[in-house]
């Protein structure tokens, strides 16, 4: 049966409601005041300390928050989120399918493939500034699925509320992730694939050992395809969500 774009708009709306919050709790969270201290240290000198240590690596690898993030321009925070989250998320999804063949029959990497390509999409479009609801629903329904939708009618979901820490957090942020991927799947089935990689990754899939590689490449090429989607449905509607 046919989704109405109203039901669309109802599971995209979910979708974004989980993600905001999760993106904002890989991008705020501090939960041992390092980041400060990148502000704060001269980067020539040696860490004198496991702090000084932890803070350098947040440094080095220009995590929200850090000096080094301060210093990136736009466009490369938003290649910051497709290079650092995206790769491990890809790591996750291709996973399963090291295990060759009979992941096809229990298409977790699939699940999980469509929540990390939300999760980017948002990431990318909230560094160019699509934080309105309606605007990320419709960059999600035009770039996952290029169905053209129009949510300014609806009633947004109240953003999802985290734990602050400990297992707590890990453990609803894992279930907001499920959630969302649930919730993709059932646009995929009904309306289609999101992007994808070329069809040869999808063969050595099925290939034990060398399937977990494959998947990756291959999960890594999609989610570039629909990265580059994002950003053009930016660039053809910077005037309408004034960024």
């Amino acid at each position: 049966m046919a989704m109405s774009d109203a039901q669309i708009v109802t599971i995209l709306d979910r979708t974004a409601a989980v993600a905001d919050p999760i993106l904002d709790i890989l991008a705020n969270s501090d939960p041992f005041d390092l980041k400060p201290r990148t502000h704060a240290r001269a980067w020539d000198r040696i860490p004198t300390s496991v702090a000084d240590a932890a803070a350098t690596a947040l440094q080095v690898s220009d995590w929200p928050g850090t000096a080094g993030w301060e210093a990136l321009s736009r466009n490369e925070r938003a290649d910051w989120w497709v290079g650092r989250i995206g790769a491990v998320n890809t790591v996750a999804v291709a996973f399963p399918s090291m295990f060759g063949a009979w992941t096809k029959k229990v298409p977790i990497g699939a699940f999980l493939g469509a929540a990390s390509q939300a999760l980017m999409v948002l990431a990318v479009g909230r560094e160019y500034g699509v934080v309105d609801r309606s605007d990320q629903i419709a960059m999600l329904g035009s770039v996952l699925f290029g169905r053209e939708l129009a949510a300014s009618d609806s009633t947004p979901v109240a953003r999802q509320e985290f734990p602050q820490s400990g297992p707590a957090l890990a453990k609803a942020v894992l279930k907001g992730m499920w959630d969302i991927a649930t919730g993709l799947r059932s646009l995929t089935k009904a309306l289609g694939a999101r992007p994808q990689a070329p069809r040869v990754f999808g063969y050595l899939m099925w290939l034990p050992l060398i399937g977990g590689p494959a998947a990756y490449l291959g999960e890594r090429v999609a989610l570039c395809r629909a990265v580059a989607a994002s950003k053009q449905w930016i660039v053809d509607h910077r005037e309408a969500i004034d960024v």
